[in-house]
């Protein structure tokens, strides 16, 4: 390698260094008429804090009006609020409590789902015993010595009732 091209590329290679602290200089905000501004120097005034959506960080971004800002200098969730923007850790933490939070949510209503379907088919057995003791037909059971036997009108009354009392305490509407 050549003296001149290592000069070259040293020249090369300055001149990046240079465009990256060019870069880190830059406001990008949205002036009054709503087009986006690229520039070196600070927003006006006139500029609100919203509106600009790039500062450099070793210089202050204009603070935002006091009426936006809560009295007591929490934030919308309660919680107290940090000056300036969130740090990559804070908003990967956030991050990670939205979707703790998504998935508990969707476990719930998996849960309850689950629940409602459950219900649902107990509901369904129930009112088909019940029909099958309101029918009329001969009910076929069994004795504690496992001898088959016909229940009698009165078991059979017996039977209904605690079938409807089944049902209302599963809140089935029966």
């Amino acid at each position: 390698m050549t003296l001149g091209k290592i000069a070259a590329c040293l020249g090369a290679f300055g001149l990046l260094l240079a465009c990256g602290t060019a870069q880190a200089q830059l406001y990008h905000y949205k002036d009054a008429s709503g087009r986006m501004v690229y520039s070196d120097t600070p927003p006006p005034p006139g500029i609100p804090a919203g509106n600009i959506l790039k500062a450099p960080k070793t210089t202050q971004a204009a603070p935002a009006p006091a009426a936006a800002a809560p009295a007591d200098g929490k934030d919308k969730d309660g919680k107290e609020k940090k000056d300036g923007p969130k740090s990559v850790a804070d908003r990967e933490a956030d991050y990670k409590k939205r979707m703790a939070e998504s998935d508990k949510k969707g476990k719930e209503e998996a849960a309850k789902q689950k629940q409602a379907a459950d219900n649902q088919a107990r509901c369904a057995s129930l009112q088909q015993n019940l029909a099958a003791l309101q029918s009329g037909q001969r009910m076929k059971k069994f004795d504690d010595k496992g001898n088959p036997y016909f229940a009698d009108d009165a078991e059979r009354s017996a039977d209904i009732a605690k079938a409807q009392q089944d049902m209302s305490g599963s809140k089935c509407g029966g």
